[in-house]
């Protein structure tokens, strides 16, 4: 049976340490590990031109960072892809089979919250047992079986919330399919697809009609 697991972790998060020392606010959009030990991160910074020079700078100074590439700003935010040593908390769940639904990395809080679905126990306890291991302490606040129901992707729920924040779902719009779709960092057609899937699970929730697969 697959499980939504809701867990706090209290790790060392020095991506989000830099942003808040130089007064950015940062947001991972996606990930991709690689290799045995590598992983990219796509970030967003947000903040003055000042802030978000100085965050970058000082990200290419955290240890483990091997590369930072910036973007093109768009609108108030600046895209930033990171090449890093792969993090302690997503070491602890290399190999294993669960489907991250947000990234405690996101929060600059300490412990941050961690949801995840695993497929079946076992999965959860090597979890548990790997992030102790890295030294990374845990609680457990819940543990349920996955309803059948249209829940968000943590990329939905990220590009979703940029929607938002940045009007295009205002009428007019404050921001087009393509103005989004650079700022996120998807092509316009990528965009729309995941809009309207996202709409979707939304409207299901919202109506309590059963969620098909697509």
């Amino acid at each position: 049976m697959l499980r939504q697991i809701a867990l706090q972790v209290r790790t060392e998060n020095k991506l989000q340490d830099a942003a808040k020392e130089n007064g950015a606010k940062l947001s991972i959009v996606d990930c991709k590990p690689f290799n045995k030990t590598g992983m990219s991160l796509l970030l967003e910074l947000r903040g003055t031109d000042g802030d978000v020079r100085a965050t970058a700078a000082a990200i290419r100074h955290v240890e483990g960072v091997r590369q930072v590439i910036e973007g093109e700003t768009a609108s108030d935010a600046v895209p930033l892809l990171v090449v890093l040593d792969r993090p302690a908390i997503c070491r602890a769940s290399n190999d294993v089979a669960i489907v991250c639904l947000d990234c405690p990395m996101n929060s600059d809080m300490q412990p941050a919250m961690w949801r995840f679905i695993a497929r079946k126990s076992s999965d959860f306890r090597q979890v548990l047992a790997r992030l102790s291991k890295e030294g990374i302490e845990t609680r457990i606040e819940d543990v349920a079986p996955l309803e059948r129901k249209a829940t968000l992707t943590g990329r939905q729920k990220e590009i979703m919330a940029t929607a938002v924040a940045q009007g295009y779902f205002e009428f007019p719009r404050k921001i087009s399919l393509t103005g989004l779709s650079q700022l996120v960092g998807v092509k316009p057609s990528t965009l729309s697809e995941i809009l309207r899937s996202a709409e979707r699970r939304i409207m299901a929730n919202a109506l309590g009609v059963p969620f098909p697969e697509e």
